[in-house]
């Protein structure tokens, strides 16, 4: 049982209604009829690529693609080099293009579509399954990626890097400050959300990272996005796994799921959008309960965190003073004895 008594925890019914859901849909680089002449060049396997038939079956390319691309109401969000789109008739993918604008002199009619789908890979992580290229007389082809479809709402807010211009460390245009409410209410819902999982969703996400390893793909753990929470079916998703032989990082998983890369932000009292003590002490406690139930399912699993291949992220997660309230301790060495304890470590 997690008893913290200097901190008064309250519901999250006080930040829910302090910024109304409407406020907190932050957009994210998440994602989240092929004619006669349209080639498939490449795509021998194509009868074992579900995608590519049915765009086959269904004139796709031709008849749909070009209104997909160019109406608003398919497009699902924006990222900084990438959008995602919905495939009307279709739920079990969606493409994502390099944000450019598409010309009127696209040839859709010689577009050339391939199956990239890994038949090594035999879980979901939103992964590509087919590309299209769109020739143009004039310019670059239009490259789409076809990416199996994951359902839920992106966990936390980017880090400050996601959001900025890499050389002036501006904010891109059209974002919002980082401390904005909107984004400290996105925060503190999702991973309240998280924290109410069962632990049971933990040890499929455990299970889903290492089916994804053995695979050869590496989870990207800088921003909390590339998790999503699935509230019907209850589960963690994955997704934008690199394809990357690094051996799968369970530390760098729960610096992801509790976004605590955010918390600072969050719990400053010197920024324009301070929070109270309650709702501070409310984001502590789903932080806690998220990382009791992460140690559960790892547990549960058999898996230990490994201290000589902590990352620099992982021991800022230790570092942090949820973590110290969770081990009730604020000495690094002594929390690994925690861990020990718990038989994670």
């Amino acid at each position: 049982m997690l008893n913290i008594n200097p901190i008064k925890f309250i519901s999250t019914n006080n930040i829910q209604n302090k910024y109304p859901k409407k406020q907190i849909g932050l957009k994210s680089d998440t994602f989240v009829r092929s004619s006669n002449n349209v080639s498939f060049k490449g795509c021998e396997s194509a009868d074992n690529n579900s995608f590519i038939k049915w765009a086959q079956e269904t004139d796709f390319i031709k008849t749909q693609l070009p209104e997909i691309l160019t109406n608003p109401n398919y497009k699902l969000g924006s990222g900084f080099s990438h959008s995602a789109y919905i495939i009307p008739g279709n739920k079990d993918y969606i493409l994502r293009t390099p944000n450019m604008k598409v010309q009127k002199n696209y040839n859709f009619e010689n577009a050339d579509i391939k199956d990239t789908e890994d038949k090594d890979l035999n879980v979901n992580i939103g992964q590509e399954v087919a590309s299209i290229e769109i020739p143009i007389e004039d310019g670059f082809p239009l490259h789409i990626q076809v990416l199996k479809k994951q359902n839920g709402k992106a966990i936390g807010v980017p880090p400050f890097q996601a959001i900025s211009i890499e050389e002036t460390g501006s904010l891109r245009k059209g974002e919002l400050p980082y401390e904005a409410l909107e984004r400290k209410a996105q925060y503190a819902s999702t991973i309240h959300e998280v924290a109410k999982l069962p632990v049971e969703a933990y040890e499929k996400l455990i299970d889903d990272i290492r089916a994804a390893e053995k695979a050869g793909y590496y989870f990207d753990h800088l921003n909390s996005n590339n998790l999503l929470i699935d509230e019907e079916k209850g589960s963690i998703n994955l997704i934008d796994m690199d394809k990357n032989k690094l051996p799968a990082n369970l530390g760098n998983v729960l610096y992801a799921l509790t976004n605590i890369n955010y918390f600072s932000t969050f719990s400053s009292q010197y920024d324009s959008c301070p929070m109270s003590n309650e709702e501070i002490g409310t984001a502590i406690k789903d932080t806690l309960q998220i990382t009791d139930k992460f140690v559960q399912a790892m547990k549960n699993k058999g898996e230990k965190f490994n201290r000589d291949e902590c990352s620099y992220e992982f021991f800022n997660f230790i570092n942090s003073m949820p973590f110290s309230f969770y081990c009730h301790t604020g000495d690094y060495n002594m929390k690994w004895e925690v861990l020990e304890q718990k038989g994670v470590a």
